[in-house]
């Protein structure tokens, strides 16, 4: 029992805030691809692919940072670190989700397979850019809006440019609620000397969520716009838009609990962004 709750933990299932964070955008994207309900099939695939993807960017993610998290108080604890999951272990249970996820992936177009190998690349890849990278809540943004890319392919079998603008936005949107979360970790990583964008831009990082959060806005209304959405649509993010301006003044003095909550609160603010894109039904 306690290897089964190693594993959990691993995969971060128990922690389901990172699913629903990759989940949001990817949902939204196949309703503006199916410009209505999408098909089941679709539906079901892709929900069960984001669980399994994101379960195996945790343990990816731990795997390459297992020398490090022993340094980190909130990550210490982490079944590699503690000794309670091998790092063999942990290559088999990563393999076997990939290999799960594949099952799913060759159900759908030729299109859509090619990006998928894409998205695999960046997730593997992206714990690595903590060590390279000024600016790893970047290549996160991409990483997770491979969903988005993936939903359009499949349905459409081409990446219009309202698919193109909903990827932008989530690369602005994983900028900001990632920065909030990093803010919590800044001290350990200047201790480990590993990048984030809190440490990049210091005392400007805050700035540069609230610009994220209007750039990722912006997008999404021009392509309400373009798709001549209702007032229903700007409403939804309008009430999103002050749920994420909330989070930014109470986290304005760079307190990590209070980012942490401001964290946590994007999760409301991806399901009423999705709601949004339901209203146009």
């Amino acid at each position: 029992m306690d290897k089964f709750i190693a594993l959990v933990n691993l995969t971060r299932i128990n922690k389901p805030i990172g699913i629903f964070l990759l989940l949001w955008p990817t949902l939204c994207g196949i309703w503006l691809a199916s410009e209505g309900f999408p098909n089941i099939k679709i539906l079901v695939i892709f929900i069960f692919g984001t669980v399994l993807m994101r379960s195996a960017g945790c343990v990816a993610n731990d795997l390459a940072d297992r020398n490090l998290d022993a340094f980190v108080e909130r990550t210490k604890n982490r079944p590699i670190t503690s000794g309670l999951i091998s790092p063999k272990e942990a290559i088999i249970l990563l393999l076997a989700l990939l290999a799960s996820s594949f099952i799913l992936v060759i159900q759908l177009n030729y299109l859509t397979i090619w990006i998928s190998f894409f998205a695999l690349l960046f997730s593997l890849t992206y714990p690595l850019t903590k060590r390279y990278f000024a600016i790893p809540q970047l290549y996160l943004g991409v990483t997770f809006g491979f969903g988005i890319l993936m939903a359009f392919s499949e349905i459409q079998n081409t990446i219009p440019l309202e698919a193109q603008i909903l990827f932008i936005a989530n690369i602005f949107w994983v900028f900001a609620y990632d920065s909030h979360y990093a803010i919590s970790d800044m001290e350990d990583d200047k201790k480990l000397n590993i990048y984030s964008a809190p440490l990049t831009f210091n005392n400007k990082i805050m700035f540069m969520i609230v610009l994220s959060y209007f750039l990722m806005f912006f997008s999404l209304f021009i392509i309400g716009i373009l798709k001549n959405y209702t007032i229903s649509f700007y409403i939804l993010l309008s009430l999103a838009i002050l749920i994420s301006m909330f989070g930014c003044f109470e986290s304005r003095r760079m307190e990590p609990c209070k980012n942490f909550k401001a964290f946590l609160r994007s999760n409301y603010v991806g399901l009423i962004m999705f709601a949004g894109f339901c209203s146009q039904i």
